[in-house]
């Protein structure tokens, strides 16, 4: 297997004298929303690499060289032998049509083998636990998928995907790698807590959360804020929602909120949000983040020395742990045994769940997805 890790500096990307862009037959291209918007970083990698399938999006932080980076732009360049890679693309418009979607992305890889899938989506505008349930439905509950929301930084707006030419909003790319030459280890963890009292969810739609116990979850959740309820949505990234499946206690995830609307009183999630299911604040504190960080890379652990990780974690995992963001970087690559690496920061992460094995939308988790020649 071969693996680089580019870094975009000073208006251009640095290449070593001995890249060879046919080396490679995929580059994942993680970049600064400001980058993004004012540079041709990813016009121009894609030029540079015109035989290898670039795909590209917008972070809440970038991740490479055992640090965790605001305002970076990094690609991840893979090689391998034994495998083919095939990429399929979609437009989104709504979280409505996510499901759908899915599915016909996942309908559109030819052939058999399938060793894994990576996903790099909008981030705005898709309902994410919906979009990997439409992979689920054709790849098979048991495929591997993986992958993350695109991210804007902290201000929840516009997030940006792209295949080859140019990034734009409301797309989604997906990876698919084929063949008996490759292995996929993969971990997640999160490292919060719950508190307070379990409540049921009353009226919910899809990604979109009306009530808790019968009454206005908004509501509820700005009194349990305080004086944090007039930062919404930013500060619900500091108090995530775990939520369970009461007919499988063990069949949980994690929520962020990604917006509300005061008028209806509704809060948007990055994933469903189920009529029936239970829900329960959690808090986390900097030690228990980077612990569980390390957890998710032992979980990945065992690959091989020439593997490649990549990381994606949540952007409210950074915002909380502000400087140290770095040290959960450095647990994961450290229970790995310090392999090549890359990554970002997502507004939601797509991984197996480390209890039931399929995958699923995650929130506020660190994710490892491990590339090992096989």
């Amino acid at each position: 297997m071969r693996h680089q890790v580019l870094h975009f500096e000073n208006g251009s990307w640095q290449l070593p004298e001995d890249f060879e862009s046919q080396a490679y037959e995929v580059a994942f291209v993680f970049l600064d929303p400001e980058i993004a918007r004012s540079t041709e970083a990813f016009s121009t990698l894609s030029a540079l690499m015109p035989n290898t399938q670039v795909i590209g999006c917008t972070t809440g932080g970038e991740i490479a060289n055992r640090q965790a980076y605001v305002g970076g732009g990094f690609a991840a360049c893979l090689g391998f032998d034994n495998v083919s890679v095939q990429v399929v693309e979609a437009d989104i418009g709504a979280a409505s049509e996510s499901a759908a979607l899915g599915e016909k992305l996942a309908a559109s890889f030819t052939g058999g083998d399938l060793a894994g899938v990576f996903i790099v989506s909008d981030g705005a505008r898709v309902n994410g636990s919906a979009l990997v349930e439409g992979f689920r439905k054709i790849l098979g509950p048991h495929a591997s998928i993986n992958g993350g929301l695109a991210g804007d930084g902290d201000r929840f707006g516009e997030t940006l995907v792209g295949y080859r030419g140019a990034l734009a909003p409301g797309k989604v790319v997906a990876v698919g790698f084929f063949g008996s030459g490759l292995r996929l280890r993969t971990g997640s963890f999160g490292g919060w807590e719950v508190f307070g009292p379990m409540r049921k969810i009353t009226k919910s739609d899809g990604n979109t959360l009306y009530q808790l116990d019968n009454k206005s979850a908004l509501e509820l959740y700005k009194r349990y804020l305080g004086d944090e309820a007039d930062k919404l949505p930013g500060s619900a990234l500091f108090y995530p929602l775990q939520v369970s499946n009461p007919a499988n206690p063990a069949d949980t995830v994690v929520r962020t909120i990604l917006g509300i609307d005061e008028t209806t009183g509704a809060m948007t999630f990055a994933g469903d949000m189920p009529e029936g299911w239970t829900a329960q604040l959690m808090v986390g504190e900097t030690n228990g983040l980077i612990e569980g960080a390390g957890k998710a890379g032992l979980a990945a652990a065992g690959g091989s020395a020439d593997s490649f990780a990549m990381l994606v974690s949540c952007i409210g995992r950074r915002l909380l742990l502000g400087q140290r963001a770095t040290e959960e970087v450095r647990a994961v690559v450290d229970a790995l045994g310090g392999i090549a690496h890359a990554g970002f920061y997502s507004y939601g992460e797509i991984s197996p769940n480390g209890f039931q094995g399929t995958c699923n939308l995650h929130n506020q988790t660190m994710t490892v997805t491990v590339f090992e020649a096989a």
